[in-house]
Order: C-alpha cells, then sequence, then structure tokens
C-alpha cells in the first residue's frame, strides 16, 4: 500500500503527460510546415510574380498543419495551466496567429496583382512571338528578288532552311512563303487568345479558393490570438467570436 502511494505521488498526472505531448507534436507540425514553405521557396526569386504565387500557394497549403499545430500548443497550456514555460509559449504562439491572420487577408489582394503580372508576362511573350511572325512578312513581302530574299531570312535570329537553289520562279517562292507565314500568323493569334481564356479562368478559379481559404483561416488563427490578435475585434463587429463575452 505504501510503496502504491508512493508511486501515485511521484506519477505525472495524466493531464501534466498529455500537456507535454500536445506541446511536443504541435511544435513539430509548426516546424515541419514553415521548414516545407521555406524550401519551397528556394531559390529565392522576390521579384518575380510566379515565386510569389508559390511562396502563396505554399503558405495557404501549410495553413491547417499550423492551425492544428498551433491548437496543440495552446491546448497545452490549458492542461497545465501552472506551467510558466507553456504559458509564455502560448502567449507568444498567439501573438503570431493575430499577426498571421493579418498575413492571410493581406494575400487575398496581392495574389491578383501576382496573377495579373504573371499574365503579363507570359502575354508578352506569346506576342513577342507573333511580332516576329508578322516582322517575317514584313520582310518577305519588302524582298524585289532572290538574293533581298535570301539576305532577309538570313537575318531573322532562326532562320528557316533555305534550299541552295529555288524549284520555281521566284514569285512563286515569295507567295508560297507569304502563305506560309500569314498561316502561322492566325495560328498563333487563335492559339494565343485560346490559351489567354484558358489562363484567365484557372487563375480566376484558384484565386477564389484561395481567397475564400485564406479568410476562413484568418477568422480561425485570429480564433487562437483573442484579444492578442489585431484582427479580433474587427471579426467581433462582424459578429463572430460573441460567445467569448
Amino acid at each position: 500500500m505504501e510503496s502504491a502511494s508512493v508511486r501515485g505521488q511521484t506519477s505525472p498526472k495524466p493531464a501534466i503527460t498529455a500537456s507535454r505531448w500536445f506541446a511536443l507534436i504541435g511544435w513539430i507540425l509548426i516546424g515541419t510546415t514553415l521548414s516545407g514553405v521555406v524550401f519551397t521557396s528556394l531559390p529565392v526569386r522576390i521579384i518575380r510574380p510566379e515565386w510569389q504565387l508559390q511562396v502563396i500557394s505554399a503558405i495557404l497549403a501549410g495553413t491547417t498543419s499550423l492551425l492544428l499545430g498551433s491548437l496543440l500548443v495552446c491546448g497545452a497550456y490549458l492542461l497545465n495551466p501552472r506551467n510558466a514555460k507553456l504559458q509564455q509559449r502560448s502567449d507568444f504562439l498567439k501573438r503570431v496567429s493575430g499577426w498571421f491572420a493579418v498575413l492571410l487577408l493581406l494575400i487575398i489582394p496581392f495574389q491578383f496583382y501576382a496573377g495579373h503580372r504573371a499574365s503579363g508576362a507570359v502575354q508578352a511573350e506569346e506576342n513577342e512571338s507573333i511580332q516576329l511572325v508578322k516582322r517575317i512578312i514584313r520582310g518577305v513581302t519588302a524582298s524585289n528578288d532572290e538574293a533581298e530574299l535570301r539576305s532577309f531570312l538570313a537575318s531573322l535570329p532562326s532562320p528557316p532552311p533555305v534550299p541552295a537553289r529555288f524549284d520555281a520562279p521566284f514569285p512563286e517562292i515569295k507567295q508560297r512563303l507569304l502563305t506560309n507565314f500569314n498561316s502561322r500568323l492566325n495560328a498563333a493569334n487563335y492559339q494565343a487568345g485560346v490559351l489567354r481564356t484558358q489562363r484567365l479562368e484557372k487563375f480566376v478559379a484558384e484565386a477564389s479558393r484561395n481567397s475564400v481559404q485564406a479568410f476562413l483561416m484568418a477568422i480561425a488563427f485570429t480564433g487562437i490570438a483573442e484579444q492578442f490578435g489585431p484582427l479580433f475585434g474587427f471579426f467581433r463587429r462582424l459578429g463572430l467570436f460573441r460567445y467569448r463575452d
């Protein structure tokens, strides 16, 4: 009886043991998620919109794990409220969660800005290809003889293969080239229009999904932060967190 009593006094309470496991698992979830975001962002190309969108996607993909990890760490303090270290870490995480909620709301408009820049860069490359075909058409049209035509084609960035001797008179060869490049121009314009529409539809769908996720996660992290969060009062005015009166 005495030995059993001693073991009962020296063994930690179940709540204290659970708090240790909650804190450990929570920090592991937070650490692995943040490391994943960091490695996804390498190499850093901060001024490139493609990199910015990639980082935004990585952050949003990790919000669920970050939320769960934060809940476990804060829950560990609730299980063992006398532990000063758990309280300090819980308060720190609440403050970080509050500002992370602000970051999530800022992501919503910024992703549209970055997406517009990324789409503009791709469209500029497509327009450059179209302008090159138009330049070729103008050059072929301006050629008056075989020597001028060969000289112009040789001056192109990627000269097309030209036989040493044409198998038809110059006017016919010129017309063939014009027909060929006009067909290429029409195909390039059509393809650019189709790709532009597809990019827009895909981006609007992804941006809408990301916006909803970012807003909902901002609410969740503000709920963890409570009064530590800069957005707590804002969401209360929207009718949330009324049960905390």
